[in-house]
């Protein structure tokens, strides 16, 4: 068996499936390219054929199984018990796994991680891409919000360093969980060649002469989606609006009624998500990516920078974005898009008539975004960052500075 060098085995953790889950995929390849053996202990439904272990890519995936978790609870006592039985599943996973740095993925796994990495003395990695503590879900239960973020903030003393997907956090978390490093992460897709289709025109039967402005991922209440339904009928005849996406609510039976009774079901389609290794083909057969999302919802929402943002810039896909600081700030450093200040359903058709047919516009806009990830918007550059924290984790720990470990195989 080959012997490890020092600080070369990471343990991630998170409280759902970790193959479908393509930021803590990325980070993980990153850090297996670098020579590092990774491990993620995750959630599943259910364990097929009783595995309850699985290598991906070199990376090994330790399931935890638990169907119930995945079953929405009506009342939080209930919810509150299962997340207690839960994490102490976790916990007694976790301690099968030897790692030098754990990182924990979203506040629902820190305790769990934080136990483990101070009984062994080892890195600890928080990872917040969204600010979870600030959605209305969890205001509506100030009590136990207050005593969690109490919790973290205590435990993160002992943290190495928080990771974020937008810089307008990192004010907001040092403000929330006290003063520990913070690594603004953006999760950029990696860099592939993305040709212009018609793969959404030809999925849906439309014209191949039909353009798209399309919304990927979530299918949500924060996401602002009844707006676009309403602002439909404004539409030129040629453009469609594309809802894409899975959801975890009733949002897609609510946008389907709206849709319905306003006999809109030839403006507007929803597509359930597609694999994330064909997204980007699929997005690059739309002519206009729509983030606008609600800044007051939440400050989670508010202060976003999201993947879509990225893969719309990745297909060449001008943007249509509310006011959002972190996205109007990328917006107008590689002139991609428009950010629109009125989020009536009058003004959303209106921007996105212009943006769609003003030819010269949208190629400029399009030509924008393709040298914006060609100048290093891409995840291979982005990555380094990642690399560069664990590290720099490693000689925090030793003193001594570790050339990254050579390549590991699985069975090592």
């Amino acid at each position: 068996m080959k012997k490890l060098r020092p600080w070369s085995r990471v343990c991630m953790h998170l409280l759902g499936p970790a193959c479908t889950n393509h930021r803590v995929m990325n980070d993980a390849r990153a850090l297996r390219t670098a020579g590092y053996q990774v491990t993620i202990v995750d959630v599943v439904a259910n364990c097929e054929r009783g595995r309850t272990t699985e290598w991906v890519d070199g990376i090994q995936i330790r399931h935890v199984c638990c169907a119930s978790w995945f079953v929405p609870a009506r009342f939080k006592l209930l919810f509150l018990l299962k997340l207690i039985i839960l994490m102490v599943r976790c916990f007694v996973r976790l301690l099968g796994v030897r790692a030098d740095i754990y990182h924990a993925h979203v506040e629902h796994t820190f305790l769990a991680m934080y136990l483990v990495a101070r009984l062994r003395w080892k890195g600890l990695v928080f990872d917040t891409p969204e600010l979870t503590m600030s959605i209305p879900a969890m205001r509506r239960w100030p009590h136990l919000r207050r005593l969690a973020i109490a919790c973290i903030r205590r435990m993160s003393r002992s943290c190495d360093s928080y990771i974020t997907g937008s810089p307008a956090y990192k004010p907001l978390l040092l403000y929330t969980y006290g003063r520990v490093p913070v690594l603004v992460l953006r999760h950029i897709p990696p860099s592939r060649a993305c040709v212009r289709n018609t793969r959404l025109q030809q999925k849906l039967s439309l014209p191949e002469h039909t353009r798209i402005a399309l919304y990927q991922g979530n299918l949500q209440a924060d996401r602002g989606l009844q707006a676009l339904v309403f602002a439909a009928p404004y539409l030129l005849p040629d453009i469609v609006i594309v809802l894409m996406g899975d959801s975890y609510d009733e949002t897609p039976d609510i946008l389907r009624d709206l849709i319905q009774y306003d006999q809109l079901e030839d403006r507007v389609k929803l597509l359930p998500a597609v694999p994330y290794a064909e997204l980007l083909d699929w997005t690059s057969s739309a002519d206009l990516g729509l983030l606008l999302l609600p800044p007051h919802h939440s400050l989670s929402i508010r202060f976003c920078l999201p993947n879509k943002f990225f893969e719309y810039l990745a297909a060449g896909l001008p943007i249509l974005s509310s006011r959002l600081p972190a996205i109007t700030e990328m917006i107008h450093q590689y002139h991609v898009g428009h950010v629109l200040d009125d989020l009536s359903p009058l003004k959303i058709a209106r921007a996105i008539n212009t943006l769609v047919s003003d030819c010269d516009r949208w190629q400029t806009l399009h030509d924008n975004a393709l040298v914006a990830v060609a100048q290093g918007l891409t995840w291979e550059e982005e990555s380094k960052k990642l690399i560069d924290l664990y590290q720099h984790i490693g000689l925090k720990h030793t003193g001594v500075y570790f050339p990254l470990p050579s390549p590991v195989r699985p069975d090592s």
